[in-house]
């Protein structure tokens, strides 16, 4: 089969082009080569983080890879087929686990019989979204996919020491690989509908506010969910229910998450960081904020889940109704149209996205 190549510089130029093109690449079994890997950032290329998930798939594929080293502009991945078994991977320090999971924990799903995988890293940590999101938002589209889905988080890992420790088992429905597109299409299909043309009622606003143990005694956990409640309180006029808990972990950290429900199903969530000088307060409500300007946009998902679900949408088909058009979810569309073609229709004026499939 021939190889696609994508250039990597193309619109935000960063390490999403690489995670989704490996996503559509192991799950089709089409060779990619990507170049111009984060050329733009500082410093250009590859990052362990980045190299974290092309050791997993290159174990879960039994890949051919070129060019998998830190620093590396240029990218080749040859993949066989996916297959079942247990894996650990180190991210090292601080690198995200939940950007690992954008590309791992929707791939799982097309695994046969069953999957586990053990990630060690950031699981709370700036410019990406939290376990919690993931667990809380990402998760529960996903999971009609499988028979049974377990999601751990054993250990938080903060910035900058990282240290989490989040395990991922996922029992298949099916017993034997997939093969061609068509093959995929016809098994997600008939198990998962993304139809999410407009918003509904809200049924439920929860939320999970951590914080590092030693923060107990300023309870910090308690004053970022208040932060959070009263915000919301204010501006939509409901209760928030969400819990707070203190952690251990090898360095300081804090975060909150926050996640609506409505009564056609669809999940937007937030969330917000700690760091030093910070008011609890304020962290809460930051997230509260975001969560709050993605649902009044109209949105049936958030900013994040937008750009999370581009490449689901290009197997099973669907619409889906963004907050806003940013240059991540257009250079994640067009990432995906060189694995299965021009197949999706924008309204910006209505802020939808639909595959057709």
């Amino acid at each position: 089969m021939s190889r696609i190549v994508i250039d990597g510089s193309i619109g935000e130029g960063g390490g999403q082009i690489l995670r989704t093109a490996l996503f559509m690449s192991a799950l089709l079994t089409i060779p990619v080569e990507i170049k111009n890997i984060r050329i733009k950032r500082k410093p250009k290329g590859l990052k362990k983080q980045h190299l974290g998930v092309i050791k997993a798939l290159k174990y879960i594929t039994n890949a051919k890879v070129e060019g998998d080293y830190e620093g590396s502009t240029s990218l080749v991945f040859e993949p066989k087929t996916l297959k079942s078994g247990a894996y650990r991977i180190n991210l090292e320090t601080a690198g995200s686990i939940s950007l690992f999971f954008q590309t791992v924990l929707p791939l799982s799903f097309f695994v046969p019989k069953r999957f586990l995988i053990a990630v060690k890293g950031g699981t709370d940590v700036e410019n990406a979204p939290t376990v919690d999101w993931v667990q809380n938002v990402f998760l529960p589209i996903l999971e009609p996919l499988a028979n049974k889905v377990s999601f751990r988080v054993i250990r938080r890992g903060f910035y900058p020491e990282g240290g989490g420790f989040v395990s991922l088992q996922v029992e298949s429905k099916l017993q034997y690989p997939l093969y061609g597109l068509d093959e995929i299409r016809t098994f997600a299909r008939s198990h998962l509908k993304i139809e999410k043309n407009s918003q509904g009622r809200i049924e439920k606003i929860r939320g999970i506010s951590v914080a590092h143990k030693h923060l107990q005694e300023r309870k910090v956990a308690e004053r970022q969910r208040l932060g959070a409640i009263e915000f919301i309180k204010e501006k939509l006029g409901r209760k928030a229910s969400i819990s707070n808990f203190y952690v251990d972990a090898d360095c300081l950290g804090t975060s909150v998450t926050l996640w609506i429900k409505d009564d056609k199903g669809n999940i937007l969530g937030s969330d917000s960081k700690g760091k030093k000088g910070k008011l609890a307060e304020i962290v809460g409500k930051e997230a509260a904020e975001k969560l709050i300007e993605d649902w009044e946009s109209g949105a049936t998902v958030d900013r994040h889940l937008a750009d999370h679900l581009i490449p689901i949408l290009a197997i099973v088909g669907g619409t889906i109704k963004v907050p806003k058009f940013t240059s991540h979810l257009l250079t994640n569309i067009e990432v995906v149209k060189h694995f299965v073609g021009d197949i999706f229709e924008i309204d910006q004026s209505e802020g939808l996205v639909s595959a057709k499939v």
